[in-house]
C-alpha cells in the first residue's frame, strides 16, 4: 500500500515496487479512501509506505489500522519525528526524497524479523 499526494512521488514509488515484482494498493492520495481499502480483509496488503501529510491530514489513523492488523509500514515524509505520536514512534521513518528501494528494503527486513520471532 501506498499513502502518498504528491503524484510524482507516489508513482516513483509505485515504479520500483513492480520492478522488484510485487503489486501496489493504491497509490491513494486521500487519508479516507486508504482507510476504506483497509475494512474488511480482502485484499488487504501485505505491507505499507505512508507519508504522513497526506492533503493536510496526518496519516495517523491508517497507522493505527496497519498496526491493528500487524501489517508492517514504514513513514516517507518531509516532517520530523517529533510529529510522530508516542505510539507509533518505533516506526521507522525515512526523510522525502528517498530511494524507494531503501523503503522496500525496510519493510522486507520488517517480515525478516517477524519471520525469524514467529509472529504473525
Amino acid at each position: 500500500m501506498v499513502v502518498e499526494d504528491e503524484y510524482l512521488i507516489a508513482l516513483n514509488i509505485e515504479m520500483a515496487i513492480v520492478d522488484l515484482g510485487a503489486s501496489v494498493v493504491g497509490p491513494f492520495s486521500q487519508v479516507d479512501d486508504a482507510l476504506a481499502a483497509l475494512q474488511g480483509s480482502a485484499n488487504l496488503p501485505d505491507a505499507a509506505i505512508l507519508d504522513i501529510n497526506v492533503r493536510g491530514q496526518h496519516v495517523f489513523p491508517v497507522a493505527d489500522r496497519l498496526q491493528e492488523r500487524n501489517i508492517p509500514f514504514v513513514f516517507a515524509t518531509g516532517y520530523d519525528n517529533w510529529t510522530i505520536p508516542t505510539h507509533l514512534a518505533h516506526v521507522q521513518r525515512f526523510e522525502k526524497p528517498t530511494d524507494p528501494v531503501r523503503l522496500i528494503g525496510a519493510l522486507a527486513s520488517q517480515f525478516v524479523r517477524r519471520d525469524e520471532s514467529g509472529a504473525a
